[in-house]
């Protein structure tokens, strides 16, 4: 009889432990699929908040077209004004549908209603300028109706990025929750389970800790190069356009340097991409060695690279003579007889252009007076001489 009892209890047990490691399986398991799923709301989250970013991108880009108008009368500048109208219906069309983004369905409404009006003051002042001359549409900007609806429209979009911080926090704390109840739910039978738990709570563990550092560096690389690790051109153009801002209001100098480097094809052609792969990184780690405070290194792209800075034309000119004589030594201890230069077009606002556009095109402008100069120098648009290069 007790032999029975015992093989009984013994029964009874194995079935007690299998059910409680089965619970603690399904456990386990709900919690990742769990992480899974919040992992993929995080995301749609970060895309409405991008959405709602090229929004007002699309606007800004709209408004300097205008401006452009405004101030020249030239009707070349209305063609990326007409780009960005052309792109606020579809913009406005993915933020209303968006079903992340019904939580916040009175600022989303505030927010195209907004922009309805942006678009309309906009197509009012250019309609003024061309029948009734730059006065007249001066006359409605100093009205600052376009900032008052810019400014609404940023309001509206902090509160929704408040929400979706909020709504981010609330999934952290769910998902939290739910990889204790499948850490510890089981109680005695996780003994038994020990190691299958140990191994599916460090894999949880480490699709978060990826999932978190993969966030991080979407945000990274969005407004950096991959190789390089400078701004790129997406972040240049924002910190141009800041720096401008400033500039108009008289707050500080702003000039841009557009350097293309020399002789920088053959290295690629002749020792392989890795080579110049290398030859990039030192050459950005010669030019970041240099910059100071307040002056901002970015890649273009390829082997093109500019430079925000500050001061008057001396000043630049000695920081473009500083980037040039930084590649005269060689860069590469496998191929010390390997060189590259660069040519450097300088320019200033609002000597040169007054906005992003037409300063980025009389740098390029002046760094091509630079290679037809000789290369390895640098080179102003118009009215001043290139300066060659102390080699």
């Amino acid at each position: 009889m007790n032999a029975v009892g015992r093989v009984e209890r013994k029964l009874l047990a194995l079935v007690a432990l299998f059910y409680l490691s089965l619970m603690l399986l399904i456990g386990a398991i709900w919690g990742s699929q769990a992480s899974l799923s919040s992992g993929r709301d995080v995301q749609e989250l970060y895309r409405s908040l991008y959405g709602l970013s090229s929004l007002l991108s699309t606007l800004q880009d709209a408004e300097i077209g205008q401006r452009g108008y405004l101030l020249t009368g030239d009707k070349q500048y209305l063609a990326p004004y007409e780009r960005a109208i052309a792109q606020l219906d579809d913009h406005l069309a993915s933020l209303v549908e968006n079903p992340k983004l019904h939580p916040y369905k009175a600022d989303i409404e505030a927010i195209a209603r907004l922009s309805q009006l942006k678009r309309s003051e906009l197509a009012q002042t250019i309609v003024v300028r061309r029948e009734q001359g730059q006065s007249a549409a001066q006359g409605m900007l100093n009205g600052d109706a376009g900032k008052r609806y810019m400014d609404e429209m940023r309001v509206r979009i902090g509160n929704i990025e408040r929400g979706v911080g909020e709504s981010l926090g609330e999934q952290k704390a769910d998902l939290q929750w739910r990889s204790d109840l499948a850490l510890w739910g089981g109680g005695g039978g996780a003994l038994l389970m020990l190691g299958l738990l140990t191994l599916l709570f460090v894999d949880l563990r480490r699709d978060l800790n990826e999932r978190a550092e993969l966030l991080q560096r979407l945000a990274f690389e969005s407004q950096h190069d991959s190789l390089t690790r400078v701004p790129n051109r997406r972040a240049f153009n924002e910190m141009l356009d800041q720096a401008l801002a400033l500039a108009r209001r008289g707050e500080r100098q702003v000039a841009l340097l557009y350097l293309d480097l020399d002789g920088f094809k053959p290295v690629n052609d002749r020792h392989g991409h890795a080579a110049g792969d290398a030859m990039l990184k030192a050459v950005v780690g010669k030019w970041q060695g240099l910059m100071r405070e307040g002056e901002v290194l970015a890649r273009l792209g390829g082997d093109e690279f500019a430079v925000i800075a500050a001061g008057d034309a001396d000043a630049v000119e000695r920081l473009a003579q500083r980037l040039i004589d930084a590649l005269d030594a060689p860069l590469l201890a496998q191929y010390p007889d390997v060189r590259v230069g660069v040519s450097v077009g300088l320019a200033r606002y609002a000597e040169h252009g007054e906005d992003r556009r037409r300063l980025i095109a009389a740098a390029d402008t002046a760094m091509y007076r630079a290679k037809e100069a000789g290369k390895h120098c640098f080179a102003w648009p118009e009215a001043r001489q290139p300066a060659l290069a102390a080699v």
